[in-house]
């Protein structure tokens, strides 16, 4: 990423608004470059198969080579459009980058970005640069991810960043936890881990938004409660069991594709009340949520932590 383009995004935030309302404009889905972090399973596939089926040119990442081509064989058979997959570990920086160099090298530009990869873990651990895993995989992966590719994104055509978040974010009940990220201070509890990690998903949409203007809309997603492999990579117990025995009164993949497909597709989208989503529509989200401080500093520590400063 060039130095102008790094600075595009490091500016001061140019609103202090809950939102921004992005003007009319004409927007379709077909022949958009679309890439989709954690395409070769559940939530990120039903995205990919759909706007695939829409006449979008689909990339899916995955962490592991085997799921990645299942996952495109099964795209193709049930659409017969061909995408493309290629493999990244959000949790490696390294991974980061040289998946971002492969993927600049063969499109020059990005419609939709959804930033869908994430994980659970049920007991503390460091990626290999140091920080905390929940937090290294779900965010700080995604944010250098967004910042590599940013110079892809926008310009004279509009992009968009759609981020999974949860509302799991409302366990962050101190707002993002500057003095401990890595939570050594304080008792590791999974979920308080993991809320932290989606509040930080809607903050990093926010931060995109009070850098770029109209040239880059980026939201965040509540997908529901889908029955899902999430989490079974993870070493939770708690969520594979939760998982196993709860699928009958969760959401399908493809329902909880649903606002992420829209936030995709739909030509317009009113951003007055917030950038936070679920069943297609505004979602409320905590005060910290909405705080341009707590997202300006999240990402000036981001770009810290990932080597961007």
């Amino acid at each position: 990423m060039s130095e102008a383009q790094a600075e595009r995004f490091r500016e001061r935030p140019q609103s202090e608004q809950t939102g921004l309302r992005f003007p009319t404009m004409t927007w379709h889905i077909a022949d958009q470059n679309v890439l989709i972090t954690g395409g070769s399973s559940g939530i990120g596939m039903a995205v990919a198969r759909t706007l695939a089926a829409g006449g979008a040119s689909v990339t899916i990442t995955s962490r592991d080579v085997a799921r990645a081509e299942r996952a495109v064989r099964t795209i193709e058979g049930l659409t017969g459009v061909r995408v493309a997959a290629d493999i990244v570990d959000l949790s490696k920086l390294d991974s980061v980058h040289e998946f971002a160099d492969r993927y600049i090298a063969l499109h020059d530009r990005i419609g939709v970005l959804v930033n869908n990869a994430g994980n659970v873990f049920g007991s503390r651990r460091e990626t290999v640069e140091g920080n905390e895993m929940t937090f290294g995989t779900n965010h700080l992966g995604p944010f250098l991810l967004t910042s590599l590719l940013s110079g892809s994104l926008g310009g004279d055509h509009a992009s968009r960043v759609i981020n999974t978040s949860s509302v799991a974010h409302t366990h962050a009940k101190e707002g993002i936890l500057f003095d401990d990220l890595g939570w050594k201070k304080r008792r590791y509890k999974m979920m308080d881990v993991y809320g932290h990690s989606k509040l930080a998903n809607i903050l990093h949409a926010r931060g995109i938004n009070d850098r770029t203007g109209t040239e880059v809309q980026a939201y965040a997603v509540h997908p529901g409660v889908v029955g899902t492999s999430f989490g079974g990579r993870g070493g939770s117990v708690v969520v594979r069991a939760a998982t196993k025995f709860g699928k009958r009164w969760m959401r399908t993949p493809q329902e909880g594709a649903d606002t992420i497909i829209w936030l995709a597709t739909e030509p317009n989208i009113d951003t007055t009340k917030g950038i936070y989503f679920s069943d297609r529509k505004v979602e409320k989200s905590t005060r910290f949520a909405r705080d341009p401080d707590q997202a300006d500093r999240l990402w000036q520590v981001s770009e810290r932590l990932v080597g961007l400063t």
